[in-house]
């Protein structure tokens, strides 16, 4: 009897004890982007009770008794909320939308002693070589990638437009896309990817293999270079380094060795993060305009480490086109290593144009399965991003199973309206407009390609109109062979040039190709498109007006390509060229004879080529019939090139022996902005004409060219040994920031400098006679002084106008040279 007292007792404690017990559960999400807002306080209104959402945006409260009728919700970021909660429901689902604001911190009373939050900043910079994942040997992981596009910000002016009101009618029957002021939002992009990412320290590699994608876009196809560009590569942000590089700009890390110098710390709570006890320490930038985070970080009380960051980049920094940038991240213990398991990026493209659209960006990456310290071997890594044969997968049960959150009805109803917008027949020729301005080539028809619409018309005193018709054969046509060929014709000259090139890809992995290349045209003298190392619209511009020394060419080149391992490309081949100048030039057949030499005007040479080029950590990608380089990401990229000339080679006219070496790279100074260098090497061993010498390349035009001398007339210096270095340093908003009336201008100041030094050995500046009528030798060699020009001026006027200021420091005795310039460019960068 007293066992079922007992029970009884028991039984009924439970039951009142639970009907005491509130539940309140929900999901806080972002107003305009509807994202989750991860770490976002939850508590009991007036109290100390409450939990932070999890990296989802979840939370789930337990109380025993409510004392409060309200729930406060908090994010740094964003404006609080206060919402009213039931008391005669014990459960309750509550979610809530944050608007984004101003990040401000919280109000400091200044006390004796040191600041509490200091002291653990600076146990987490001494801590960083020891918790920086990557230096550890090795790590890998299994990696969900999603991304999605959306336009938003759509004005009632841009609504009335007939395009977006085509767009509104096709989806209208669909749904509506809007944020919490009712905004229409519209959809353009979302994927999916499964790959696994490899890391390795030493030396410094990495490799990811894309295993399934899922793509829906506007104007976009679920091809190769897509599929490659949407995993994990491009989502590494690591904040135990100095500067983060976020869309090629870097940010100074709140545990930056240099913290003091740019941020103020709040710690604003404590609390446990799974088993470990957590710091929570607020954050904003000194200066506003500063490239710098404002959020909340979370730094583990045993290693110091990073648990989770909340970081945030605002309209304010020197930025343009951004409203703002969230960075979530949150880690997790591997062997006390802790290594980022969710991250979420957000990218808020502000309107460009007044009455234009703005665009949202918003990234996910899950990580799982990560396996350290065991590094594969370096050949594993010869490829950054290699993709699966079976990549594309298109199976709704296959996406449910791996996605680490099922899709919100939102992201359902994107891609249903993804589909239906990019049919509409006016966004499909919007589409192809844009895919022509981005790649020059415009479809003809299957596998056949028209342009580089660059090209495709000029201007000059020895064509008059010149005309050209391109073609080239894509992937359609064939994966292992490429045709191209164009034809010109020039109104003045009368004269039919024309270019023929086939290659052949025998591997795309390593990427190995064989091209034979046939061209008549008309060139200018060191102004070849090899030689000038820029990109198709200056080199079409060159073509304009008053050609520079020009000359009909004959070349027949044959070139072998073949990327020998992970950061080493090499390139061999062969080719014959012919010189017939349309510009007064001669040359002594024979120098030795000196003024008894007969003279001749053409000339001829056959040349073996060889080039190799090392870029240890090179990001190169393969888009079809095509691979396209994305850079470095930290080491330097070195060039070595040597050229042989054979003589009465296939009626060749000279030996000698071109050699060359080239050495780039950018310095990352932190908090003082970057440095851009290059260095560059030449000697040509040998007696010939100048055409067949380095020929520096001057500036007389009002326009900044980054690789000319933009101070140097044309042709003013030839050299057959040079040697030259060039520097631009961004200050960034280093300077500027600091005045209260400028710095919301966002001008960015910089500095540059160009040296050179170089000779033209007697030999070859003889070989060219001297006539006073046609001043054949209207050139000359430096001397032993160097070349000097240094220039400083102001970027992103207007968020696209550079100017620069630049002196000329030597040679100041030669005749109509500026010793001083002012000089334009146009550029568009955030």
């Amino acid at each position: 009897m007293k066992y079922i007292y007992f029970l009884i007792f028991y039984l009924s404690s439970t039951i009142i004890f639970a009907q005491n017990t509130f539940t309140i559960k929900g999901k806080v999400t972002d107003a305009v982007t509807h994202d989750p807002i991860p770490f976002a306080a939850v508590s009991l209104k007036n109290t100390t009770l409450g939990k932070n959402t999890d990296f989802e945006g979840n939370f789930i409260l337990q109380l025993s008794s409510l004392a409060s009728d309200s729930l406060l919700i908090s994010c740094m970021g964003y404006t609080n909320k206060t919402v009213f909660i039931r008391r005669d429901s014990l459960t309750q689902t509550i979610n809530v939308q944050l608007k984004p604001s101003e990040i401000l911190l919280h109000e400091v009373k200044v006390y004796a002693g040191e600041n509490p939050a200091w002291a653990i900043i600076r146990k987490a910079v001494a801590a960083k070589s020891e918790n920086n994942y990557k230096k550890i040997s090795a790590f890998d992981y299994k990696s969900y990638n999603k991304i999605e596009v959306d336009i938003n910000n759509i004005t009632d002016k841009l609504r009335k437009r007939k395009i977006a009101q085509k767009v509104d009618k096709a989806i209208e029957k669909i749904g509506t896309l809007t944020d919490e002021e009712g905004k229409a939002l519209v959809p353009t992009f979302i994927s999916e990817s499964v790959s696994h990412y490899y890391f390795r320290n030493d030396p410094r590699l990495s490799k990811e293999i894309i295993e399934k994608t899922n793509i829906k876009g506007i104007g976009v196809t679920d091809g190769s270079l897509t599929a490659q560009l949407i995993g994990s590569t491009f989502q590494q942000y690591n904040f135990y380094v100095n500067q983060v590089e976020v869309l090629s700009k870097n940010f100074a890390s709140p545990i930056a060795d240099d913290w003091r110098l740019i941020y103020d710390y709040y710690l604003a709570d404590s609390t446990f993060f799974g088993d470990d006890f957590c710091y929570k320490i607020e954050f904003t930038p000194k200066r506003k305009q500063d490239l710098a985070f404002a959020g909340s970080i979370w730094i583990t009380k045993d290693s110091w480490a990073i648990a989770q960051i909340d970081a945030a980049i605002t309209k304010d920094a020197n930025l343009n086109f951004v409203e703002r940038i969230k960075i979530q991240q949150e880690a997790e213990p591997v062997d006390k290593i802790w290594i980022p398991v969710k991250n979420r990026i957000l990218v808020d493209v502000a309107e460009i144009t007044k009455g234009s659209a703005g665009m949202l960006l918003k990234f996910t990456n899950y990580n799982e399965d990560i396996v350290i310290n065991k590094p594969k071997d370096v050949k594993f890594y010869d490829r950054g991003i290699e993709i699966a044969l079976d990549y594309r997968e298109n199976d709704k049960k296959y996406w449910q199973s791996v996605r680490p959150e099922p899709f919100t009805e939102s992201e359902q109803m994107a891609y249903t309206m993804i589909d239906t917008i990019k049919n509409i027949p006016t966004i499909k020729t919007y589409t192809e407009i844009a895919k022509i301005l981005s790649s020059g080539y415009t479809r003809l028809f299957t596998g056949i390609e028209l342009g580089p619409l660059v090209y495709s018309g000029a201007y000059n005193n020895i064509e008059g109109v010149r005309m050209r018709l391109g073609l080239r054969t894509n992937y359609e046509f064939s994966k292992k062979w490429v045709l191209e060929g164009y034809l010109a014709y020039g109104t003045k000259d009368d004269e039919v040039k024309w270019g023929a090139e086939i290659t052949k890809i025998f591997s795309r992995k390593p990427w190995t190709t064989l091209s034979l290349k046939l061209t008549h045209d008309i060139e200018q003298v060191g102004l070849r498109k090899e030689d000038l190392g820029l990109g198709a619209i200056y080199s079409a511009y060159m073509r304009f007006f008053t050609l520079m020394r020009p000359y009909y060419e004959n070349e027949n080149k044959i070139q072998f390509q073949r990327e020998v391992s992970k950061g080493v490309f090499t390139s061999f081949g062969f080719r014959t060229r012919s010189f017939d100048p349309l510009y007064p030039f001669e040359y002594r057949l024979q120098p030795a004879l000196g003024e008894s030499s007969p003279l001749t005007t053409r000339f001829q040479t056959s040349e073996f080529l060889s080039e190799i080029t090392l870029a240890r950590d090179e990001l190169a990608v393969i888009n079809d019939n095509e691979r396209l380089s994305f850079g470095t990401i930290k080491s330097p990229t070195i060039t070595f090139r040597y050229i042989l000339g054979a003589k009465n080679l296939l009626n060749s006219d000279f030996t000698y022996h071109n050699l060359m070496a080239k050495y780039s790279h950018t310095l990352n100074l932190g908090y003082f902005g970057k440095t851009y260098y290059r260095a560059e090497a030449g000697a040509i061993l040998g007696t010939v004409p100048y055409p067949l010498l380095k020929s520096h390349l001057g500036n007389e035009t009002i326009f900044i060219i980054g690789n000319s001398f933009n101070l140097m007339n044309n042709f003013e210096f030839i050299s057959d040994r040079y040697f030259s270095f060039r520097y631009t340093h961004d200050f960034e908003g280093l300077l500027f920031n600091r005045f209260p009336l400028i710095k919301k201008l966002k001008w960015r100041t910089f500095t540059t400098g160009k040296f050179l030094v170089g000779t033209l050995t007697d030999k070859n500046y003889d070989i060219t006679p001297e006539r006073t009528e046609n001043n054949f030798r209207n050139f000359s060699g430096l001397d032993k002084r160097p070349y000097i020009e240094l220039g400083y001026g102001i970027s992103n006027i207007f968020k696209f106008l550079r100017v620069e200021a630049m002196h000329r420091l030597t040679y100041l005795e030669k005749p109509d040279i500026r010793k001083f310039g002012v000089k334009f460019s146009a550029e568009i960068s955030l």
